[in-house]
């Protein structure tokens, strides 16, 4: 088997979440983390302490604790607890020798109560001592299952993440309240010595700073702020790859954008040799000036100089044709227009191609997804079905008589109706929920892990909103609904069905009167 690290385990499970379109909680994360560890061959502290628990367990019990797939400490708990309880209700002590054995568990019960009672938690050592107190004097069996019960809550719903904030000062072990308090010792005491990682923090974080690209702006501010909270983490080498890993991706999209601003400069040197080339043509006189330009532009080499020395070097050569243009003649002044647009195109080239990659993803009017990132998002959300199971929803929307609001107000009250309602849909959506514009006025909504009947009550509840939102154009009111048409993947035979399946339905909404969603979902 492949050798691998913690830092790939924990970036393969943060990819199977995203894959299987599930929150990331911390439930979500340590069930995910614990099965590609086990995938590894590797297995977490805490899956080893529940096998250690489980086979110290008598027969049954044990070949109940394996069958239900126990995943973390509280389920184990939780299952003791309710098998003793049930236990305890079936099997009365009766003879003599039952309730011998009844006064040493209870006496034991006490002693472990005794213990949880000087735990630092205000809620157990109260539910501690009124265990005791129930122990100490003649109980009936109801008294005791609404104890047992109480301890069952008090297991389910304890969390402890309010010591996660202990971890940026030095705790790492948990599960022992003096080695916590050691840990933290020794984190003070090594307090002077952070004033240096910090300072050091501070350096790293401005040399992660100056890049070429602005693909990876997202990721660099949640590096800065993870080193912020924590720079001894910088000590970490899962961490320390994490920016390694970064540093690589940074670079290689630098690579890829210098690569498309040369082409695009190498098109312009080009047009400008030309232009050059047909005004030296055009002249009385063979101009000896037109000819050192021609060499200077020779001179370029997009290999050794950098882009801002390219750009400053076409700027300055546009200058002299620009002075020279008298001395060249009619056929100079005929080109001024042409070089002026040249320099201007040199000094937007940047802005030009940043745009042009937005447009590629983002719908330039409605600023939700393009047709071409939705199908791509499609495919996406199908392969985790295909993989995982995980089924998803697909919502066609369309505004009604839409035609008629370009007719009556202009194309410029139905862009703004278009803008508007994009955004409410894009504010009432799920945050893993996707939304595309399809075509003229019609959306796609991509559902992950939602049912049928779910689908169609959201679909429900964007039109009511859309219906009672006031969309305002020129200070007139205008009245705006929509039809929507449901159809969920786990019903069809493909994507692509799927799709149309929604499609069909979006049909059958507007054929029955509009303002509606189909199918119709009969609770």
């Amino acid at each position: 088997m492949v050798a691998v690290t913690v830092s790939q385990i924990v970036k393969e499970s943060l990819g199977e979440i995203k894959n299987r379109h599930l929150i990331l909680t911390p439930e979500n994360y340590t069930e995910i983390f614990n099965e590609i560890s086990k995938k590894y061959g590797f297995s977490t502290e805490e899956s080893r302490k529940i096998e250690k628990y489980i086979t110290r367990l008598s027969g049954e019990y044990k070949n109940q604790a394996l069958g239900l797939n126990i995943k973390t400490i509280d389920e184990f708990v939780a299952f003791m607890i309710a098998r003793l309880c049930r236990n305890a209700a079936q099997n009365p002590p009766n003879s003599t020798e039952d309730k011998k054995s009844n006064k040493s568990l209870i006496a034991f019960a006490r002693k472990i109560l005794q213990a949880v009672s000087i735990l630092h938690n205000k809620e157990a050592k109260a539910l501690a001592e009124q265990s005791m107190q129930l122990l100490a004097k003649k109980y009936d069996e109801k008294a005791l299952d609404e104890m047992c019960e109480k301890w069952f809550e008090f297991i389910g719903s304890y969390n402890y993440e309010y010591l996660d904030f202990m971890k940026y000062y030095g705790v790492k072990n948990f599960d022992d309240l003096p080695t916590m308090s050691k840990e933290l010792e020794k984190f003070l005491m090594l307090k002077d010595d952070r004033s240096d990682t910090a300072k050091l923090a501070e350096l790293i974080m401005f040399l992660l700073e100056p890049s070429i690209t602005k693909e990876l702006d997202d990721e660099l501010n949640s590096l800065k702020n993870t080193i912020r909270q924590n720079p001894v983490g910088l000590t970490n080498t899962e961490f320390q790859d994490k920016i390694k890993g970064f540093v690589d991706r940074r670079i290689e999209e630098d690579r890829a954008e210098i690569v498309e601003q040369v082409g695009s400069l190498n098109s312009v040197l080009q047009s400008i040799s030309d232009k050059i080339s047909a005004i030296a043509a055009s002249s009385h006189t063979n101009s000896v000036k037109v000819q050192n330009i021609k060499n200077n532009l020779k001179d370029i080499n997009l290999n050794s100089n950098s882009i801002d020395q390219v750009k400053n070097m076409l700027i300055g050569i546009a200058g002299v044709l620009e002075m020279e243009s008298r001395e060249l003649g009619i056929a100079m002044n005929s080109q001024q227009t042409t070089i002026s647009e040249l320099q201007n195109r040199v000094n937007t080239l940047e802005k030009e191609l940043a745009e042009a990659k937005l447009e590629s993803k983002e719908d330039f009017l409605t600023k939700v997804a393009t047709k071409r990132a939705l199908m791509s998002e499609i495919q996406k959300i199908e392969e985790a079905y295909k993989r995982y199971g995980t089924d998803y929803s697909i919502c066609f929307v369309d505004i009604d008589f839409f035609k008629k609001i370009n007719d009556t107000y202009g194309h410029d009250a139905g862009d703004v109706i278009l803008s508007a309602v994009a955004q409410v849909l894009k504010k009432h959506a799920r945050k893993i929920d996707f939304i595309g514009r399809y075509g003229g006025e019609e959306f796609v909504i991509l559902l992950p892990n939602i049912s049928l009947n779910g689908s169609v009550k959201f679909a429900n509840k964007l039109r009511i909103i859309i219906e009672n939102f006031k969309f305002i154009y020129k200070k007139e009111t205008i009245k705006v609904t929509i039809s929507s048409g449901v159809a969920t993947r786990s019903a069809n035979l493909g994507d692509t069905m799927t799709l149309e399946s929604a499609d069909k339905m979006l049909y059958a909404a507007k054929q029955g009167g509009r303002n509606q969603v189909m199918p119709k979902i009969i609770e």
